[in-house]
């Protein structure tokens, strides 16, 4: 009888302990489910307003353009002057073996001349310049908006790495104490060799994903780099842990009217059209003729030599010093049958180019209202998925895990099913992740298309 109760009282300390060793199982199990949604905050991290503002000040791309605006702004103030005046000298009919230029030639002659652009000619061209002087200002918006989408495309995309980086340490982690844990199960033969071996490549395959990750990391840390003006190889950026999914209250009627009435691209083939009406009506001013108006101081060193029956003191030379002027006016007569066809051709030639700009821009804005719906409906997609995954699919697989895992600690299922469980939560956790960066990029988008950061509410 004391032997019998003696073997009832090993196995009831070996159950136990078999209980003790699987409820540690159990308990790495939902400490891993508990982690996979706890990541720490890093101090470094930088808001994507924080980084905006900075790509404004040290973006080299765009300092260039505002200095383009600059050298704009000075070619109107030297196109609306009037071409330099003309002055000249003349040492006129010298004896070649006389270097005495001043006495012995005929005659030393000072001339000014000056032309004077007539019918408005220099206000036309200067308004030229000024139309250009917007598109300038028009390219600048360009790229400004370019440059703040590109920017919040690729810090998502930084964030949405950083989310799936975390998930992968964690899930390493922890794979590694719960692969600890089932070897001791293994020494005593509670788990079969398969089951370990199945934990350990599971650790790799997440360890290889770890290693992908972290090089798209620092590919996108490159690209923003560039973006902001900063040293291509710093590494110190990162994107803050939690991003808030704000309200998106517009219209697709009201986007559509923000974009034909704001779009920079649009404004700049607007700007275009305009300028080249203006280099229209300063071609057409081209036809009126310029005056040009010129005076002449003449100096006889040794007197007029006239006819022969100049006196013969006067032909020798020996006259006496004469001071005289002469003026003349000049116009340029460029409606002559053979000149003019020039400024005829380049009107429709310029008219041609207007009409090539208007459907251009036509086509171009059809496209951006085209990718504006796009971005709208992604919008919606990504709002309904991130709805789905927060109260269903994530909840729904977090209570699959624990069943499998119960279901294991009874024997019911394999280790194979209770990592296919966590795998299917790792992603769907991932994709709930992805939804978030799609909103946010869909609205980067939108922005894009309209051509101005939109005010959104939290």
């Amino acid at each position: 009888m004391y032997n019998g109760e003696w073997k009832m009282y090993k196995v009831e300390l070996k159950v136990k302990r078999d209980c003790s060793r699987y409820n540690s199982v159990i308990s790495l199990c939902t400490l891993w489910l508990i982690l996979l949604f706890f990541v720490p905050m890093n101090l470094s991290a930088q808001s994507i307003d924080s980084l905006i503002t900075e790509a404004l000040i040290n973006n080299p791309q765009l300092k260039a353009l505002n200095y383009k605006i600059k050298a704009s702004e000075f070619k109107v103030e030297s196109t609306d002057t009037y071409p330099s005046p003309l002055i000249g000298i003349e040492f006129s009919q010298v004896p070649i073996d006389n270097l005495n230029v001043w006495d012995k030639a005929v005659s030393n002659n000072l001339s000014i001349s000056q032309m004077f652009p007539l019918g408005g000619k220099v206000s036309a061209m200067t308004d030229v310049a000024k139309k250009n002087v917007r598109i300038e200002q028009n390219n600048f918006e360009v790229y400004k908006t370019s440059l703040i989408a590109e920017l919040k495309m690729s810090y998502f995309s930084l964030w949405f790495i950083d989310r799936k980086i975390d998930l992968q340490k964690k899930n390493i982690e922890l794979l590694k104490k719960l692969l600890n844990s089932i070897t001791v199960l293994y020494q005593v033969n509670r788990i079969n060799q398969a089951d370990l071996l199945t934990i350990k490549s599971e650790v790799s395959s997440h360890e290889v994903q770890l290693i992908i990750l972290e090089n798209q990391r620092e590919s996108e840390v490159y690209k923003l780099n560039k973006l902001l003006g900063r040293e291509l190889s710093s590494k110190d950026l990162f994107a803050v842990h939690k991003i808030s999914i704000p309200k998106f209250e517009y219209s697709e009627a009201e986007l559509l009217k923000i974009l034909s009435q704001q779009n920079p691209s649009l404004n700049k083939m607007q700007s275009m059209i305009e300028m080249n009406e203006s280099e229209v009506r300063a071609n057409n001013k081209e036809l009126i003729p310029d005056l040009m108006l010129s005076g002449m101081i003449m100096r006889m060193p040794r007197g007029m030599l006239l006819t022969s029956k100049t006196p013969p003191a006067m032909i020798n030379g020996y006259g006496n010093i004469e001071i005289m002027y002469g003026v003349m006016a000049s116009i340029n007569l460029p409606f002559a049958p053979w000149s003019a066809r020039k400024y005829t051709a380049k009107e429709e030639e310029l008219l041609a180019g207007i009409k090539g700009i208007e459907h251009e821009k036509s086509d171009m804005e059809r496209e951006m209202i085209s990718n504006l719906k796009s971005a709208l409906v992604k919008l919606k997609t990504s709002d309904e998925l991130i709805n789905l995954y927060s109260k269903n699919v994530v909840p729904s697989y977090e209570l699959a895990v624990e069943a499998q895992t119960s279901a294991y600690q009874n024997n019911q299922t394999t280790i194979n099913s209770v990592i296919d469980s966590y795998r299917m939560l790792l992603m769907q956790e991932m994709n709930y992740f992805m939804a978030q960066a799609d909103y946010q990029m869909a609205i980067a988008e939108i922005e894009m298309m309209v051509g101005k950061e939109l005010r959104i509410e939290d």
